[in-house]
């Protein structure tokens, strides 16, 4: 019999993995190739290892333009998002109390990417490329973040006893498998493509 203990909740999600230094793998969408997706210095890459392709997600900036109205003497902070404005350091702001027009200092800050969204149909939320380790059963996704995922899923998969993580009741990883990954009936069919998938290395 072969016994199963899980792991912890979202250790698969796509901000964990990154928030870990550990690596997406993707595929190259200029030659189909094997690609990764990494955080480093708090910008998110992607590079081939194939063509050497490559981009940066660079770290995003919010503007503000603040100060006190000069005609109704409230306090204003508002966002500023027009792209010519954003190359001065000072900038003409209407006032949201009154109407009239102010010149304002333009501040500017990192905004903070606490949190990323997650996997959708099989593709990264930022650079929108499709996961190297991606097939399907009856029209419907089979995927892994990287090759420690991959393993997870055949281990899970596979085994005859699953276990909770620590043995108590919490969400695991497990949690987010889809059903039909689960559905014993589909058992065979998923082992057979994850095989596949673990010796699809290029």
């Amino acid at each position: 019999m072969i016994r199963f203990e899980d792991e912890p909740a979202f250790k698969y999600s796509y901000y964990a993995v990154l928030h870990r230094g550990e690596r997406i793998d993707v595929k190259c969408p200029s030659c189909g190739g094997h690609a990764y997706i990494e955080c480093r210095n708090r910008e998110l890459h992607w590079k081939c290892n194939e063509c050497y392709a490559h981009a940066v997600k660079e770290e995003d900036y919010e503007y503000t333009g603040k100060g006190y109205c000069a005609i109704c003497e409230r306090w204003f902070n508002v966002v500023v998002t027009d792209e010519k404005m954003t190359s001065h350091s000072l900038v003409h702001i209407t006032c949201p109390h009154c109407g009239a027009s102010n010149q304002a200092k333009l501040h500017k800050r990192a905004v903070s990417r606490g949190y990323y969204r997650d996997i959708r149909l099989g593709r990264d939320p930022i650079f929108d490329l499709e996961l190297y380790f991606l097939d399907y059963i009856r029209g419907k996704q089979i995927w892994a973040v990287n090759r420690e995922h991959l393993n997870y899923l055949m281990a899970y998969v596979s085994a005859d006893l699953r276990v909770k993580y620590g043995g108590v009741m919490i969400k695991t990883a497990s949690h987010s498998i889809p059903a039909y990954i689960k559905d014993a009936k589909n058992r065979e069919a998923v082992i057979r493509i994850l095989t596949k998938m673990q010796h699809n290395i290029r």
